[in-house]
């Protein structure tokens, strides 16, 4: 059926089809014009905006209006987009509208949590396919509700009860309506899992070969323990997350020193079907490369990436893959968001440079993600001022990171004056923590971020940190234009659900719902604030 769509002033898109007439506000999708964007060298200097921008790039975002902690993204081929976690560690929001409108989506057969940060939920796509995959770490108590979701012990007792020990991954492959699980919640792994799907090596060089879909999934962990570690035990699936089998141990080499747990990263698959490890170690930081499927693994430096200093760094190697197999690395040093390129398979890398935004201090929490050859983003927060406590979320995007230098095009995607985001360290470590978001690329090539709107301080002691779940992404008006088309064309999307609580009562549904409440206020507070109804 064809459509028309047809930009407007002020930013309205209109869509046409035959027998029905449609208008939708690009507000709906959360696209802010007066938002600044900026196109830098990497020495901060503005430039002119790339020659491609004819359509005038726009910083758009939006909230989940559920409460998050530790958030990653993931589109599907169909362009519906996941994030997680949402309300509780148990559910993703889910649009199918370009992010105008939320439901929860939860797999019918997985383990329960009624705590924050114990699964280290993270959800990604396989680029290739449009598949997504979701994987928890499991716990063998935390089912045990006298233990830990009604449990009379103070905190963090209950934490360390519903300790992590296996995994769970839920796939999809129709946009969420359903899903299966691979259940291996006694398995040998940890917390800090992180997974990753991708081609498999060419059959010539003996490697095993994927039956019933194309392509393998990775499963990575702190094993035999979590945060202790000591090592990282890889798991290896052949029909698309339906089973899964051990892979490796990613041993470190001798040269490396001490390697924490925590210190690691999500795994990347090449173009080629070599599997990459991000490794910061007391001896240096490294990219373990296998070409065997996570067999054995070979070791190499990155040159200028910072290294561990203690069991749970705060600046960490973190690598992306690009469609042609080129290799980014990105970490947080002296207050710089750094890239650095290999072209060999990590065996070199280029001379790193800064990426952020100009002018922006306390760079933290950093993600990105690699589509086309050259066409990285990240998202993370930062700050103008220094000293701020509170900070505002960025996107920088470049489309040309093999060039020396790359051109780069960032934008707050929130209003400054109205920072997002506040560590938890401020209120005391509060739960729920975010300790790491989300960065991917959809088909189209539009890049999504996944973040944490903080909305206060806990309302009294021991109560969770409001929150609430910021998808956001930069994109031309003319990539808009295209996101509000696919929403009309999408049926589901037309007559997407109000959000849906599934029942969570085995994770302790009295107390989600006090936080549900807690939450809501603290929202209307926050637009109240910003002169919003």
């Amino acid at each position: 059926m064809a459509f028309a769509a047809v930009l407007l002033p002020c930013c309205v898109l209109a869509l046409a089809r035959p027998g029905a007439a449609t208008t939708l506000d690009a507000a709906a999708i959360g696209c802010h014009p007066e938002w600044p964007v900026t196109a830098h060298n990497p020495d901060g200097h503005a430039v002119p905006p790339p020659a491609h921008d004819a359509h005038r790039t726009v910083a758009c975002a939006v909230t989940t209006g559920q409460e998050t902690s530790e958030s990653t993204i993931a589109v599907s081929a169909g362009g519906a987009v996941f994030y997680s976690p949402a309300h509780t560690e148990n559910t993703m929001a889910r649009s199918l509208d370009g992010g105008a409108t939320w439901s929860l989506v939860q797999p019918a057969t997985m383990q329960m949590t009624a705590l924050w940060n114990t699964v280290d939920p993270q959800v990604v796509t396989d680029r290739r396919t449009g598949r997504i995959f979701w994987v928890h770490a499991t716990g063998q108590l935390r089912t045990a509700p006298v233990l830990v979701s009604n449990s009379p012990l103070p905190p963090p007792i209950p934490t360390i009860v519903a300790y992590a020990s296996g995994f769970q991954v839920y796939s999809t492959a129709d946009d969420g309506h359903t899903w299966r699980t691979a259940d291996y919640s006694n398995s040998p792994m940890g917390d800090w899992e992180k997974i990753a799907a991708g081609p498999a090596p060419d059959a010539g060089t003996g490697a095993a070969q994927p039956s019933g879909y194309r392509g393998l999934v990775y499963v990575c962990a702190n094993s035999p323990f979590e945060v202790s570690g000591p090592s990282r035990l890889c798991w290896r699936s052949l029909d698309g997350g339906t089973t899964f089998a051990p892979a490796g141990y990613v041993l470190p080499v001798t040269t490396a020193g001490i390697c924490p747990p925590l210190a690691s990263n999500t795994q990347v698959v090449g173009s080629d079907g070599t599997l990459y490890v991000p490794m910061t170690c007391s001896g240096g930081a490294y990219v373990a490369v296998s070409t065997d499927e996570g067999g054995t693994y070979t070791w190499y430096p990155v040159p200028s990436a910072p290294v561990a200093s203690s069991i749970t760094p705060t600046a960490v190697l973190q690598i992306a893959a690009d469609s042609a197999g080129n290799l980014y690395g990105m970490w947080v040093a002296n207050d710089q968001l750094m890239l650095t390129v290999s072209r060999d398979h990590a065996r070199t890398w280029s001379t790193a440079q800064s990426v952020a935004a100009p002018g922006v201090h306390q760079v933290t929490l950093p993600a990105f993600a690699a589509d086309a050859p050259g066409h990285v983003a990240f998202a993370y927060y930062a700050s103008s001022d220094g000293s701020a406590t509170a900070l505002s979320a960025y996107i920088t995007r470049t489309d040309d990171a093999l060039a020396s230098p790359p051109l780069l095009v960032s934008a707050a995607v929130n209003d400054p004056r109205h920072p997002i985001y506040t560590p938890s360290s401020v209120f005391a470590n509060s739960h729920p923590r975010a300790d790491y978001v989300g960065a991917a690329f959809d088909s189209r090539g539009t890049f999504w971020a996944g973040l944490v709107d903080v909305l206060g301080p806990p309302p009294s002691s021991g109560a969770d940190t409001p929150t609430t779940g910021y998808v956001a992404h930069l994109a031309s008006m003319q990539d808009t234009d295209a996101t509000v088309q696919a929403a009309a064309t999408n049926p589901a999307a037309t007559a997407a659900a109000p959000l849906a609580l599934p029942n969570t009562a085995a994770a302790g549904s009295t107390a989600l719902a006090a936080s549900a409440a807690v939450l809501t206020a603290a929202w209307v507070r926050r637009r109240r604030s910003r002169g919003a109804p």
